[in-house]
């Protein structure tokens, strides 16, 4: 009824079975810690060591590699910085007011809160426009100077009009 031969080879099947599948376990675990080691770094030697160390300690080598990992992704670290680099752009979008410091709208001639001068309207098109333009870029008016009351010369353009084509009749 009971064979020593007959339970032997069914229990040598067994321990081949569990040994097969721990041994895909290992290698897969080493496998998974090469690649997830490659989304968290482009170091090669740091890669290659994380892969060694799990499979030199198959069970404890995955608890101290998930311990030493790096805690983001590159794909991660690289969000993080465009989030940064699009929140210091909007910062540094914004204007801000000459007197306090705080943040002011664009097309605001004072500041609301401590009343700076911080445009000047056109005399022409009463469009905001910069203090220290000479002429309005919407209506091309010359602006008037705010101690003379006289028309501001514009400085002498860089790129001289062009002179009449001569006529050939």
């Amino acid at each position: 009824m009971f064979d020593l031969d007959t339970a032997l080879y069914y229990l040598t099947i067994l321990v081949a079975v569990f040994a097969a599948l721990f041994a895909a376990l290992w290698l897969s675990l080493v496998i998974w810690t090469f690649r997830d080691m490659r989304r968290r770094t482009r170091d090669a030697f740091a890669q290659v060591l994380a892969a060694l160390v799990v499979a030199a300690l198959p069970v404890f080598g995955l608890v101290i590699y998930l311990i030493l990992r790096p805690p983001e992704t590159l794909a991660e670290a690289y969000e993080r910085a465009l989030e940064e680099e699009a929140l210091l752009q909007e910062i540094e979008e914004r204007p801000a007011c000459p007197g306090c410091s705080r943040i002011v709208q664009t097309d605001w001639m004072v500041c609301p809160h401590c009343h700076t001068h911080l445009k000047n309207a056109c005399i022409q098109c009463e469009r905001p426009i910069e203090l220290h333009w000479v002429v309005c870029p919407y209506c091309a008016t010359p602006q008037l100077d705010n101690l003379t009351d006289e028309p501001v010369e514009a400085p002498a353009s860089a790129y001289p009009e062009e002179a009449p084509a001569p006529s050939t009749s």
